[in-house]
């Protein structure tokens, strides 16, 4: 009997790291604003700034962690994530003057850069190559989870006993779901099992046939910055996750007006479920086609959603536009790295990604500063969501020029 390639397991173990990615870092920092809101008065415009710090400082983090994995593999990496992320929770549960919420922010962005895309899909890209789209999918199946469940429960928690309660919460599930991986499941790679990628024996009949050239390039940072590939990347990824996050961060203070707090929360839920779904969809279709032009589908799917939102925000709609946000954010996610890695190869991904991964930060780190200065400015979240629809529409023209490079400029040194 033929025995499941590890890399399966990995992938399994990459979903319950995804659960506190997503659940913990991204998720849950509207809940933690929305009860700020409610409990202090804060502005949200004010509350914002916290957001950008947190995208902007995951961006530099972004850069250092691509570095670090190339050379050293995951396991150092994951286990820093961890403790990093866990003190950001449990700062911003303590946080009860407003300047506490930023050093709390950066916390939580060092952990979250730590265990985010670059990580994983430096973790995929390399077990899998024939099926590292439905393997990169299938390992974040777990995020939209993690917002399914961690989203109600600190809410619950925040709304029955306060701050502390949710942070500490948090924490320690954060804890007791990555460090165990790190220490005992994530090896360095299928080589330090005698396996090749995808599965099989390295050293019999059951490797791969033929490896993509692209697989066998490596790319020094500056090489790949010379390439029209690497500003289309970016700057599509730039501009959809200045969509994504804006609205990530606002979701549940847009939602709370219709539904409160914990109704919110509750669509947040159903967000999380369509991605899921999303997530399911591609990993059964995405190795089909190029991760470009499902981009180009997903981020137009997307900015629907948020006309929708604009034209017509009756309680139907509004939890309609969510779900429409929830199937496509979570593809968009897994293609940032899936797109990457099928125009520069694995054995560079790290050094490449983490600068594409710094304008996916930037732009992630504008999204709420902009929505909430427009919400500001106008009385209400209208202009914004077109403003984001816009920026959805200029990610999928961006992305069309994504294309492998033939060939590079000089050796990689």
């Amino acid at each position: 009997m033929r025995r499941i390639y590890y890399g399966w397991y990995i992938v399994v173990a990459c979903n319950c790291v995804a659960f506190i990615t997503w659940g913990v870092g991204i998720f849950n920092q509207g809940v933690f604003l929305g009860f700020f809101a409610d409990r202090h008065g804060w502005s949200i415009a004010t509350m914002s700034i916290g957001s950008t710090l947190f995208h902007l400082w995951a961006g530099i983090v972004g850069i250092l962690v691509g570095r670090v994995i190339d050379r050293r593999g995951p396991r150092g990496i994951l286990i820093a994530g961890a403790v990093t992320l866990s003190a950001g929770t449990v700062g911003l549960g303590l946080t009860t003057d407003l300047w506490q919420l930023f050093p709390a922010f950066l916390a939580l962005s060092t952990g979250f850069a730590s265990i985010h895309t670059v990580t994983l899909g430096k973790i995929v890209a390399r077990w899998f190559i024939r099926m590292r789209s439905r393997a990169m999918a299938l390992a974040t199946f777990g995020a939209g989870i993690g917002g399914a469940l961690l989203v109600p429960l600190n809410a619950y928690l925040l709304d029955r006993w306060g701050g502390p309660a949710g942070g500490i919460a948090l924490a320690v599930i954060t804890m007791i779901a990555i460090v165990p991986l790190a220490l005992f499941i994530f090896k360095d790679g299928p080589e330090s099992l005698g396996l090749s990628p995808d599965g099989g024996d390295s050293a019999g009949s059951d490797a791969p046939a033929a490896v993509p050239e692209t697989e066998l390039r490596e790319w020094t940072a500056s090489e790949a910055m010379r390439t029209v590939a690497f500003w289309a990347l970016s700057a599509a990824f730039f501009c959809g996750m200045l969509a994504q996050s804006g609205f990530l961060l606002h979701q549940v203070l847009f939602l709370k007006a219709t539904f409160g707090l914990v109704g919110a929360a509750s669509v947040v839920t159903v967000t999380t479920i369509a991605g899921m779904v999303g997530r399911v969809l591609f990993a059964i279709f995405g190795d089909q086609w190029k991760s470009r032009d499902v981009a180009v589908l997903f981020f137009l799917l997307q900015a629907s959603g948020f006309v929708l939102f604009a034209v017509h925000p009756a309680p139907w709609s509004l939890v309609l536009g969510s779900a429409i946000f929830g199937f496509t954010m979570g593809v968009v996610v897994v293609l940032q790295p899936l797109a990457t890695a099928e125009c520069f190869g694995q054995p560079s991904f790290g050094r490449v990604f983490g600068p594409i991964y710094m304008w996916v930060r930037i732009g992630s780190a504008l999204g709420p500063m902009i929505i909430g200065f427009l919400f500001a400015a106008t009385g209400d979240y209208r202009a914004a969501w077109i403003t984001v629809a816009l920026m959805l529409i200029a990610a999928s023209i961006a992305i069309r020029w994504a294309s492998a490079p033939l060939h590079r400029a000089a050796p990689a040194v």
